[in-house]
């Protein structure tokens, strides 16, 4: 009886250590992971304000050329600088001079591997007309921006909409309802002045699941950056704050796990490696905690978690 009490003895300790073990193999784990994200996410956001800092000067460089109807943007996914402009034969008269720009902007910011492609307009012919209404609109834009700064509104926490045969639609949080009224009415006479449009501006809080919606922005985008970064079985990244709980879906390159254990594996890594950054993420915005849900698609698009 006392040999059986031993070794019954025997195996909790023995399982109890088993169990310590396993408990700090995975907060050791956690830790490296912890630290991997960390300094990926840092090396990340050092590379997007490089990037920035490229287009804000390849901005005032075709500024000073005059090109003020060049439409410009940046792919991360594949390193692509994208000129959108008007008609073709500017794109063939000036390309020389923006490849140029491009490229002695980047040589002063060590940016290398990149390509340039043109997109043009020349499809979607407009009427004189309508190119009047569009210069009208990104002036009214231009003048209700100025203003909203001037006033101290902060341009992270507003957007615009300008429908000519509704008015100029301003949407704020709440901590941004400053002079609301005197605001609206400033606004107003200015575009008035300016371009002789005589358009209402609306002052209006938004809503709270916008307010959610832009929150959660900077932890979407760290996701799909990171995400990128280490999972070659990554292509793909989508969200819904409807219905609740909040869904993330990771879209991926895996099949449908049949029974064995690597695609598993790979599943729940991805898994942990989204928790982290989400709470990594809200850890330095300051942003309220929420439910959400990690939902896992294969190649097929099939949910596989």
């Amino acid at each position: 009886m006392r040999k059986f009490i031993f070794i019954f003895t025997a195996i909790i300790i023995t399982a109890i250590v088993v169990a310590i073990n396993h408990k700090s193999r995975s907060a050791n784990s956690e830790e490296k992971l912890e630290n991997a994200l960390v300094i990926s996410m840092e090396e990340t956001k050092k590379e997007n304000e490089k990037i920035n800092e490229i287009l804000r000067k390849i901005s005032q460089e075709f500024n000073k050329k005059g090109f003020d109807q060049i439409g410009f943007g940046f792919s991360h996914d594949d390193s692509v600088f994208t000129i959108q402009a008007n008609d073709k034969d500017f794109i063939e008269k000036k390309k020389i001079i923006i490849e140029n720009i491009i490229l002695h902007v980047a040589n002063e910011t060590g940016f290398r591997d990149f390509k340039v492609d043109y997109v043009t307009l020349d499809s979607y012919e407009l009427s004189n007309e309508d190119v009047k209404l569009n210069e009208s609109l990104n002036e009214v834009l231009k003048i209700t921006s100025n203003l909203l700064k001037t006033n101290g509104y902060d341009k992270a926490n507003y957007s615009i909409s300008i429908d000519p045969s509704k008015g100029i639609m301003i949407e704020v949080t709440k901590e941004d309802l400053i002079n609301k009224k005197e605001t609206e009415k400033l606004i107003a006479n200015s575009v008035y002045s300016n371009t002789n449009m005589n358009l209402k501006v609306f002052i209006k809080e938004k809503s709270k699941s916008k307010v959610k919606d832009q929150e959660w922005q900077p932890i979407f985008s760290a996701i799909r950056d990171e995400l990128k970064k280490e999972f070659k079985e990554y292509r793909g990244f989508a969200y819904s704050f409807h219905p609740d709980p909040l869904q993330i879906i990771i879209k991926t390159d895996l099949e449908k796990p049949k029974g064995f254990w690597k695609s598993n594996k790979k599943i729940k890594h991805i898994t942990m490696y989204v928790d982290k950054i989400i709470e990594l993420k809200r850890e330095e915005l300051s942003i309220e905690e929420i439910p959400y849900k990690i939902i896992i698609r294969d190649k097929n698009n099939h949910k596989i978690n």
